[in-house]
């Protein structure tokens, strides 16, 4: 039997919560000889009927542990006759009719189950209250149909897609990575993205992850902020599989990461702490691919994590990895940049994957992590804090302004989906000499994809005044390349020198007085 797990979701930055996508009713005006449609419910009575599923959900479950299974089955009745589409519930009946050894009904619920759109075929295979069904016939040719189903299922999800979001958006299925997609940024843009996900979700795969996507994941990136309700970033909604971010940088790597991990769980039949599920998507939220590994490289929690660090104020390590959800996100000014540097400092040591294998395979004896950490550590939890401290201190911090020598572009610039859109051109500058204008949007420095300031400042400042760097930029729907020859930062923009150390009086020793 299955419980609807309500695992969490995740933000970029330093909140997080559970966010299903918001749903537009689409209203189809009904045939004359059709009665009305029946007004939608309002919110209050949504909210109040999903309650009322879950409270009926809770006591199923209850009973079908204490072998009560004519009032489990009475209960999931009851869910369906307010939720006559809820697949977990025909699942459900599914494992209290095997139980029962009613082996005919069983199977009929199972197909109902998948033509209300139930995909997991994962726990299917492996839940002990199915057992009775293994060797039936009817069982077999239900497992045989599971590419189809998922299949099928992506399908409506597409379907769905185009519906709610109309005409301007691009929606299409890749069924070699079992991801829909649902974006209203171009199509070059598109195609780009769809081979780096691929990309990094196959070296995931290989270096960290040991499963795959089953399901199909949804993958949706809107242009406008009324898509994505106020205040989020992005989101990854485990339970629907849906994926939602405002840009396709950082925010887009750190909700496709959980996606990746979410899919390993439950491969797995694991939930992992929430340290653990925000440290793996953090770690690779700022990263490149070198050589064919994912690398981290700073960002502004190292920032963060030394502050940190350095006031004693981070979270012990003992009770950093027993933090619950609420916990965990009422101390993430904390606890995000903690979660990452602990996860940078396990990949820095050789021993992420070693480390998670430890972990998965103690999963029943220790969830919190710390099992796994002093086994591949081979010291006490107290000795590895001891020796994180230490490394912090020297981790390299991200410059948060212009130093006075550094090369320059000389742009001013906002964030967007696809890239930085330049707010203003500064007169002399690199760009400005390049031809770059304001409302063109950064794409590309060096052909690496610029979507956050700070990746640009990171880039920029490797160069020397005098280097010239290839920009690709947006102008309009037209994409084009300029160089550009750096200049130094200009002195009005300069950070001011520190004031030299006054120079101190020099005092002559007094003359001896004769005698």
């Amino acid at each position: 039997m299955r419980r609807r797990c309500a695992a969490a979701g995740v933000l970029a930055a330093v909140a997080s919560c559970i966010c299903t996508l918001p749903r537009t009713a689409v209203a189809d005006s009904p045939a004359a000889d059709e009665p009305p449609a029946k007004p939608a419910p309002s919110s209050a009575e949504r909210i109040a009927r999903a309650r009322r599923v879950a409270r009926l959900s809770h006591e199923a479950i209850r009973q079908f542990k204490a072998g009560k299974y004519e009032r489990t089955e009475s209960l999931l009745e009851k869910i369906l006759q307010i939720d006559p589409a809820n697949s977990l519930a025909h699942y459900n009946l599914a494992c209290v009719y095997s139980r029962q050894s009613k082996p005919a009904e069983a199977m009929r619920e199972l197909n109902v189950a998948l033509d209300k759109g139930y995909t997991s075929f994962r726990h299917l295979e492996r839940d002990p209250d199915l057992e009775a069904l293994r060797k039936l016939p009817a069982y077999g040719r239900l497992i045989a149909r599971k590419d189809e189903v998922q299949r099928e299922r992506a399908g409506k999800i597409l379907a769905s897609l185009k519906k709610r979001f109309g005409e301007g958006f691009i929606c299409e299925i890749d069924h070699d990575d079992k991801l829909v997609f649902a974006t209203d940024i171009d199509s070059h843009t598109l195609a780009e993205l769809k081979t780096s996900l691929s990309r990094y979700a196959e070296i995931q795969w290989r270096t960290l992850f040991d499963n795959g996507f089953e399901q199909y994941v949804t993958v949706v990136i809107p242009r406008r902020a009324s898509a994505v309700p106020r205040g989020i970033g992005g989101v990854y909604d485990p339970r629907q599989r849906q994926l939602i971010a405002r840009s396709i940088g950082m925010v887009l790597t750190h909700e496709f990461t959980h996606a990746l991990h979410f899919a390993d769980q439950e491969a797995r039949g694991q939930r992992h702490p929430i340290w653990i599920i925000e440290g793996l998507a953090t770690l690779f939220e700022s990263s490149t691919v070198t050589g064919g590994q994912i690398i981290p490289i700073p960002n502004k929690r190292a920032n963060a994590i030394k502050y940190l660090v350095q006031r004693r104020r981070n979270i012990p390590w003992g009770e950093f990895f027993e933090l619950s959800h609420r916990d965990y996100m009422s101390k993430a000014v904390s606890a995000y940049p903690q979660g990452r540097y602990i996860m940078v400092y396990l990949h820095e040591k050789g021993l992420l994957k070693t480390w998670y294998d430890a972990y998965t395979a103690l999963y029943e004896k220790d969830r919190t992590g710390v099992k796994a950490i002093e086994k591949v550590f081979a010291k006490p939890l107290a000795e590895v804090e001891a020796d994180w401290l230490k490394w912090v201190a020297t981790i390299k911090t991200v410059p948060r302004r212009l130093a006075a020598k550094q090369a320059y572009v000389g742009v001013q610039l906002a964030r967007q989906v696809d890239g930085l859109r330049i707010v203003r051109v500064v007169r002399g500058s690199a760009a400005a000499k390049a031809g770059l204008k304001v409302g063109d949007v950064l794409v590309k420095l060096d052909g690496r994809r610029m979507v956050e300031v700070e990746e640009l400042l990171r880039t920029v400042s490797s160069h020397k005044v005098g280097d010239t760097m290839k920009i690709e930029f947006r102008r309009g729907d037209k994409y084009m390349t300029v160089t550009a020859t750096l200049g130094p930062v200009p002195k009005r923009l300069a950070p001011p020198a520190p004031p030299k150390p006054k120079p101190q009086p020099q005092t002559r020793p007094a003359k001896k007085k004769a005698a």
